[in-house]
């Protein structure tokens, strides 16, 4: 705003008034009479009508703008300042109810658990484990020559009879695991069952964490009619032969001797 009509300055009319004696010189006011236009109080006769309302304007604006904006009790949600921020009181009870549930959840994620390990520890077998200790012992039970004559070249091998004939029932490898004393290794035993042309037969494996995958501390074959076994591979001699020679191989060898020996094939 001009500094003429400031708020507060008693400057501001007489300024217009002034100023308007410049403006009777313009050839528009000749119309007027001279008496008019030499009167004294011509040029506040001329410009007050005009300069009333603008003083008022310009007053008007000027407390507008010292005033502070309303402030906007009634905020959108999009606002950050409307975000809700009451809190939820449970209840004695309902804390109870959500306690139970937490509870019942947290059972069933570790039943869930429990139940993925044991069940991903059977379908990717370790060579410690049941299933994968039948499967080997089985291929080097069928390859043997003594078994073949003894029970013909069409063998079968399956876990522990139930009572029934189909295959699901005799999918279960009976099996104990075990630490040995001897030598601190971890151990797998298993027992299953055989059935050839001739004759049935139990069949015996065991294996051990401290031999080469493909080894077995032993593999024996016992009839079911006649108890007649026919050890396959037997390790054990040679293995307590290597524990007391402490590692010596022409000692471990001397100790095999005297012990008899992995004595394949004998019955």
């Amino acid at each position: 705003a001009p500094a003429a009509f400031k708020s507060g300055t008693a400057a501001g009319p007489r300024s217009c008034y002034s100023s308007s004696a410049v403006l009777l010189k313009h050839p528009i006011f000749a119309a007027f009479p001279k008496s008019y236009q030499n009167h004294r109080n011509t040029p506040q006769l001329l410009v007050a009508p005009l300069a009333s309302p603008i003083w008022r304007s310009l007053s008007s604006q000027a407390k507008n703008q010292g005033e502070e904006p309303p402030k906007n009790d009634n905020k959108t949600d999009g606002d950050n300042g409307g975000e809700d921020t009451k809190e939820i009181v449970l209840t004695p009870g309902e804390k109870v109810v959500a306690a139970t549930r937490l509870s019942m959840w947290f059972g069933i994620f570790c039943f869930a658990s429990v139940c993925a390990y044991y069940i991903g520890k059977e379908l990717i077998p370790t060579k410690m484990s049941p299933n994968s200790v039948f499967n080997s012992a089985s291929k080097v039970v069928r390859d043997n020559p003594q078994v073949q004559r003894q029970y013909g070249d069409s063998l079968k091998f399956y876990g522990k009879d139930h009572g029934g004939h189909r295959e699901g029932r005799r999918n279960f490898i009976e099996h104990t695991q075990y630490t040995n004393e001897e030598d601190g290794s971890k151990r797998t035993r298993v027992r299953f069952n055989m059935e050839g042309q001739f004759a049935s037969a139990f069949c015996f494996a065991e294996v051990s964490s401290e031999m080469s995958s493909g080894e077995f501390v032993y593999i024996l074959v016992q009839d079911k009619q006649t108890g007649r076994v026919i050890t396959v591979v037997d390790n054990r001699a040679a293995m307590t032969a290597q524990r007391l020679a402490g590692g010596n191989k022409e000692t471990a060898d001397a100790m095999k001797q005297l012990l008899g020996g992995g004595g394949a094939g004998k019955n």
